[in-house]
């Protein structure tokens, strides 16, 4: 992540907008929507503040018309949220490797289940359990999206913990959010 120090420095004077701040922000909504596939998106402008949806071009306007909303300097719901995290998490995943940990471990389980020789013995519940959250870990949620049932269920349990929602109001929304995905799709209807 660049510094993003231009978003709230656009007016030279009341009636003169930056070059950069119009270059950074054209390549803000092209990089937006060049990874969405969508067509409306949260306008993360200092009126809406990322609380109503917009087409790129009203986006545009109102970013040049009220500016970026305060502090929004990681762009988590226009393209950075996987990035950053995906940042934060190879650098645990290295941390751990450093003595061994995840990457010996996924090692291990790709040894013992595609290695040669057939298995022995059925692994115990708890077991085959895990192995099975392992292989979720990599099925997208539904034929048209690369996010994994896994990752998908995660995004929702941070929701649940940052937002305090209780388990009746987190089935609710798992309930309204299946209803909304293509047929056979993965995700739980409720939290457990």
């Amino acid at each position: 992540m660049d510094n993003r120090q231009w978003m709230y420095t656009r007016r030279q004077s009341k009636s003169v907008v930056t070059m950069e701040w119009i270059e950074k922000t054209n390549n803000f909504l092209e990089t937006a929507w060049g990874q969405a596939g969508v067509s409306v998106m949260w306008c993360p402008c200092s009126r809406y503040a990322n609380n109503k949806w917009k087409i790129k071009t009203v986006m545009g306007q109102h970013l040049f018309d009220y500016g970026f909303m305060p502090n929004y300097t990681r762009w988590t719901l226009h393209g950075e949220g996987h990035r950053m995290r995906d940042k934060v998490l190879r650098q645990r995943i290295e941390d751990c490797d450093a003595d061994g940990g995840v990457g010996d471990m996924l090692h291990d389980y790709h040894e013992a289940h595609f290695g040669e020789g057939p298995q022995e013995e059925e692994p115990e519940a708890t077991a085959k359990a895990y192995y099975e959250m392992l292989e979720a870990a990599q099925k997208p949620l539904h034929g048209q999206t690369k996010v994994s049932q896994l990752d998908g269920i995660g995004r929702l349990m941070a929701l649940k913990s940052q937002f305090s929602l209780s388990r009746d109001v987190f089935d609710s929304m798992l309930t309204v959010f299946g209803s909304m995905l293509p047929e056979h799709h993965i995700l739980p209807k409720t939290m457990y």
